[in-house]
């Protein structure tokens, strides 16, 4: 039994060829992200420390991926006297891991947690046996904690973000009062810009 087959005119077939390719091409093109990371660093302001202290944090975050990034905070306090009382370091330096967890389509944006580790140095009271007296000491050491915040993005691509959460001391020298551990607060909202 011979079978022939009827071949295609050749206007045909670059027809339907075109058509297939095309087709898989607009296929493609949808299931990519539309939000995939284009910028992929951002610094920011911390406007809190300006306010509450007078202190200033500095912030550089580096994307990933459009929900993860790694990034360093520095902080310094200009309150020498600490008469504040909200935070008793001089010098602070956090690298740190954040994971979003987005509702909108905005790469790294919206809900996110963030671990952190931070070398520090700063001034804290070091009272006598009986609490009669006390004078101040200087600390340095090893911190480290998380927090939970939020991020906002324009089409300009400023930044708002609100974060809370919460620190302790790890390291630090013999004989120090925060041997044992003591916890301190990270509240902050700041400003920023991607680039």
């Amino acid at each position: 039994m011979n079978t022939h087959l009827i071949p295609l005119p050749l206007k045909k077939l670059s027809f339907f060829l075109m058509t297939f390719f095309a087709l898989g091409n607009l296929s493609a093109q949808e299931e990519q992200p539309k939000d995939s990371v284009q910028t992929k660093h951002e610094v920011r302001l911390d406007i809190f420390q300006l306010i509450v202290l007078p202190g200033i944090e500095l912030s550089y975050e580096h994307y990933i991926d459009d929900v993860s990034s790694w990034g360093v905070s520095t902080f310094f306090n200009f309150d020498r006297s600490y008469s504040e009382g909200y935070r008793f370091e001089s010098f602070e330096v956090s690298p740190y891991y954040r994971l979003y967890f987005r509702a909108k389509k905005d790469h790294n944006s919206g809900f996110f947690v963030q671990p952190f580790l931070s070398i520090t140095e700063g001034v804290y009271d070091l009272y006598s046996e009986n609490y009669d007296y006390y004078e101040e000491a200087d600390f340095f050491g090893l911190a480290g904690g998380a927090l939970i915040g939020r991020k906002w993005v324009n089409r300009k691509n400023y930044s708002f973000e609100i974060h809370a959460g919460v620190g302790r001391f790890f390291v630090f020298e013999e004989g120090n009062a925060f041997q044992e551990g003591t916890a301190y607060p990270r509240i902050n909202f700041a400003i920023g810009k991607r680039f």
